[in-house]
C-alpha cells in the first residue's frame, strides 16, 4: 500500500459510537472529510462536517475515483517553449468506503503506481488520500456480489460495527499514527467474513465462455451508453486532448475520462475500429474485469463486485446472472 501495509490486521481498538466526532477530528490533519451521505433519496460521497451527517447503510451510487482521476483534469499548460504543470493536489480523506471500493484503490494502485512509468498525477493525488473503510454487516442491496470477488483488507484505517462501539483496525503506518494519537483502548481481535447475498456470480474463469450465444441477451439491452464503466470504480480508461488558444502558441493538455463501450475508443487512423461491434465491446468489458487482468496479474480479479455496473445501467443488465446462466448450461451438457 502507497502508505505502508500493515500485515496484523486481528489487531483493532475500541473506538465509542459517541466519540466518534473525535476520529473526523483526527482525521481533518489529513484533509476535508469525504463521506457517505444522504442527498435525497441517492447516496453520495460529499464533505462531512459532523459526524451525525454521515449514512452508515447503503453503498454510494458514484464512486471515489474521481478522487485520484477526475473526469477531466489538466496535465499542462503550455506558452511557446513554457510548460506549467499541473500541481493542485489537495489533501482529502474518503471515509466510509465500503470493502469493493477500497480493493478498488489497490487494483488502481496497482496500475498507475507500480508500472513503469508511474502515472504522476495520480501519484500525487493518491498520496494526499487517507482510506478510511466502512465494514458491511449485511449486503446493502441486491446488485451487490462482492463476497464472490478476491477482496483484500486495503485501507489506513477501517471501522467495524459492534453494537455500541466500533472496532477499529489500522492498515498502514499513516493508520498507526491517528490511532496512537486517538489514545484508543485495544480491543479483543476481531475478524469479519464479507456477508453473503446479493449476487452471487458463479466463476471467475470466463475464458471458454467467450462464443456463448448467452451473451447475445446482454448485448440486445445495451445501449453502448458507458454507464457501466462511468460507475465502475477500477475503469479508468482515459483519451488525451489538446485544447489550443486562438494565437496556437498556448493552450493545455487535458485528460478526460473514456469508455471502451463507446465505438470510437478503438478508432485509428484510416477510420479503422477495433471492436466496431456491441457484441464485442460488451464482451470486452467484462473479459478485461474477469479474464485479462487476472492473467496479467496473478489471477487477481480486476472486478470488485460493488454491483454499480447492472445498479446503475439503464436496462438493468446483469451480466453476472448471465455468467451464471452459461455455467449452468455447460453443465447441463457435461451431464447428459
Amino acid at each position: 500500500m502507497i502508505n505502508g501495509f500493515n500485515s496484523n490486521l486481528n489487531e483493532g481498538f475500541k473506538l465509542e459510537k459517541k466519540d466518534l466526532n473525535k476520529l473526523l477530528n483526527a482525521l481533518r490533519k489529513h484533509g476535508q472529510i469525504i463521506g457517505p451521505k444522504k442527498m435525497g433519496k441517492w447516496l453520495r460521497m460529499e464533505l462531512i462536517r459532523d459526524a451525525s451527517e454521515i449514512e452508515f447503510k447503503g453503498i454510494s451510487w458514484f464512486t471515489s475515483k474521481k478522487h485520484v482521476f477526475p473526469e477531466k483534469q489538466t496535465l499542462f499548460k503550455y506558452n511557446g517553449n513554457k510548460i506549467e504543470k499541473y500541481s493542485y493536489f489537495p489533501k482529502k480523506v474518503l471515509f466510509g468506503l465500503r470493502m469493493c471500493d477500497l480493493n478498488a484503490f489497490k487494483i488502481n494502485d496497482r496500475l498507475f503506481l507500480e508500472q513503469s512509468p508511474p502515472n504522476e498525477n495520480y501519484r500525487q493525488f493518491r498520496e494526499n488520500l487517507t482510506l478510511v473503510g466502512l465494514f458491511c454487516d449485511e449486503v446493502q442491496d441486491k446488485y451487490c456480489f462482492c463476497s464472490s470477488m478476491d477482496l483484500t483488507h486495503y485501507y489506513d484505517l477501517c471501522l467495524f460495527d459492534k453494537g455500541t462501539f466500533f472496532h477499529i483496525k489500522s492498515g498502514s503506518t499513516k493508520g498507526d499514527k491517528i490511532i496512537e494519537k486517538l489514545k484508543l483502548k485495544l480491543d479483543k481481535p476481531y475478524f469479519k467474513e464479507l456477508p453473503e447475498g446479493g449476487l452471487k456470480l458463479s466463476t471467475k474463469q470466463i475464458g471458454d465462455l467467450y462464443e456463448n450465444q448467452i451473451w447475445q441477451k446482454g448485448v440486445d439491452d445495451c445501449l453502448s451508453c458507458g454507464d457501466c464503466t462511468t460507475l465502475c470504480p477500477t475503469c479508468l480508461c482515459f483519451d488525451v486532448q489538446d485544447e489550443p488558444n486562438i494565437d496556437l502558441k498556448s493552450g493545455v493538455r487535458k485528460v478526460k475520462w473514456d469508455s471502451c463501450m463507446y465505438k470510437d475508443f478503438t478508432l485509428v487512423a484510416g477510420e479503422h475500429v477495433y471492436r466496431n461491434t456491441r457484441t464485442n465491446r460488451f464482451k470486452h468489458r467484462i473479459y478485461h474485469k474477469l479474464d485479462y487482468y487476472p492473467k496479467k496479474f496473478d489471477g487477481e480479479s480486476m472486478c470488485t463486485g460493488c454491483g454499480r455496473c447492472i445498479r446503475g445501467c439503464p436496462t438493468k443488465i446483469d451480466w453476472v446472472g448471465l455468467v451464471n446462466e452459461m455455467v449452468d448450461e455447460k453443465c447441463e451438457v457435461k451431464q447428459k
